[in-house]
């Protein structure tokens, strides 16, 4: 297990996900979650990867809920190419917010040792 690895394996699964090789039934899921952003009242969407939720509560379009189960599947494998034991993470949370500079994209996630995890990805 290394834990040393779990930010960078965090920043490039969330650099993917927003990234425009996301792309489901012609639609880039970065602009989904730009779209769903815009209407929420704190410009803010979060992805739970371990259950699949996204917060608020918006009706969540048939492309996005698509990519989220793909990439669910897929985080096993992915933090096991970078040797972590999917096991020792909690959550993976991903947060997508529009800011006065553009959209900002925070993955974040706890080990099992307690120690919170959070990084920043340019949305």
């Amino acid at each position: 297990m290394k834990y040393k690895e779990i930010d960078a394996m965090l920043h490039n699964f969330g650099h993917s996900f927003v990234s425009l090789m996301n792309y489901v039934d012609d639609q880039y899921i970065a602009d989904l979650l730009r779209s769903l952003a815009m209407s929420t009242a704190n410009k803010e969407v979060t992805i739970n990867f371990n259950d699949g939720s996204v917060l608020p509560e918006l009706a969540c379009p048939p492309e996005l809920a698509k990519s989220i189960s793909y990439w669910q599947a897929w985080l096993p494998k992915h933090m096991s190419n970078h040797r972590i034991d999917p096991k020792a993470l909690s959550s993976v949370l991903l947060r997508y917010r529009l800011t006065n500079v553009g959209p900002e994209v925070i993955v974040e996630s706890i080990d099992d040792r307690g120690k919170h995890h959070k990084v920043f990805v340019h949305g």
